[in-house]
């Protein structure tokens, strides 16, 4: 065989060998497309609906976790399989649609059996790992338009002083900014991580967190960010407040407790008019939950109003 020849062979054989490993791993990816799960368009999630409805309503897409003592993990994780989901999460009257949800982790109370007790879910600007940072801060303030037009409003902690606006922001900083509070694009580049904002409605607190990569803050390229919204009922909330033992019987001490905070905020407050600050006092601490079978709400008395 001719050294031409030979060479021609050689040629030959090894497109045959690229044909071959291309159309293998071409059938690969494709078996392994069909074998992705479809995400519908929307996932609808509420508080009270148990993991064994979750799992009816969505199949195979629930990743559940039974091993935990007492609790059960729901997860729906659509950014694992390269897709995200408009979550529509139901408290009460509410319904709060989330868009680019990639993944939901819902909390259930195996032993008392009331359903779901705790929502998280994380979302995305949009399916690219980067974004440039004033469509971020853009998407982030209509979010934010968007939760306080389904009726979501602002939230302070008990010992926190009644602020708003930009009195709330020197405050506060970054730990709970006012949602009517209009971050400009300087201000939202110059804040630290994480940014939180806490609402309320339909006895449910609400915590949206913006995190970011700060190795990716100049504000001329391209950074990385990190959305979640995490939802608990406040009967939930005030259970943890307690010892365990006491939990069934959160309102029993619900005064006690709240009249100390309360002087904690009107220390502060005192010495925020002091400076001349202005105290938003028509500002409402949200009303108690309703209480379950057999028990009563405590009655609210003057200094707590």
């Amino acid at each position: 065989m001719s050294a031409k020849i030979k060479i021609k062979w050689l040629i030959l054989a090894a497109i045959l060998t690229t044909t071959a490993i291309t159309f293998f791993s071409l059938n690969k990816d494709a078996t392994a497309m069909s074998q992705r799960p479809v995400f519908p368009p929307k996932i609808e999630i509420a508080f009270g609906q148990s993991g064994e409805s979750l799992e009816k309503q969505y199949g195979d897409l629930v990743n559940s976790n039974r091993k935990n003592a007492g609790l059960n993990f729901l997860t729906i994780d659509a950014n694992r399989h390269g897709s995200s989901v408009n979550a529509v999460v139901k408290t009460g009257s509410l319904i709060t649609s989330i868009p680019s949800a990639m993944s939901i982790m819902a909390t259930e109370d195996r032993d008392r059996k009331i359903g779901f007790t705790d929502l998280l879910i994380s979302a995305e600007v949009n399916r690219d790992d980067f974004v440039p940072h004033p469509v971020a801060h853009q998407y982030i303030l209509n979010l934010i338009q968007s939760l306080r037009k389904t009726g979501w409003r602002y939230n302070l902690y008990a010992t926190d002083p009644r602020l708003k606006g930009q009195a709330a922001f020197n405050q506060f900083k970054q730990s709970n900014l006012d949602p009517d509070y209009q971050l400009s694009f300087e201000q939202w580049m110059a804040l630290p991580r994480p940014l939180t904002w806490e609402f309320y409605a339909d006895h449910t607190y609400l915590t949206l967190t913006v995190d970011r990569d700060i190795s990716h803050l100049d504000p001329a390229k391209p950074g990385a960010y990190f959305i979640s919204l995490t939802f608990q009922p406040r009967e939930e909330a005030e259970r943890l407040q307690v010892d365990e033992k006491y939990r069934d019987h959160w309102r029993d001490t619900w005064v006690k407790r709240n009249l100390a905070y309360r002087a904690e905020r009107n220390i502060e407050e005192a010495k925020l008019r002091a400076q001349g600050i202005p105290i938003d006092t028509n500002y409402k601490d949200p009303p108690l939950p309703p209480p379950p079978a057999g028990q009563q709400n405590p009655e609210i008395p003057d200094a707590l109003k």
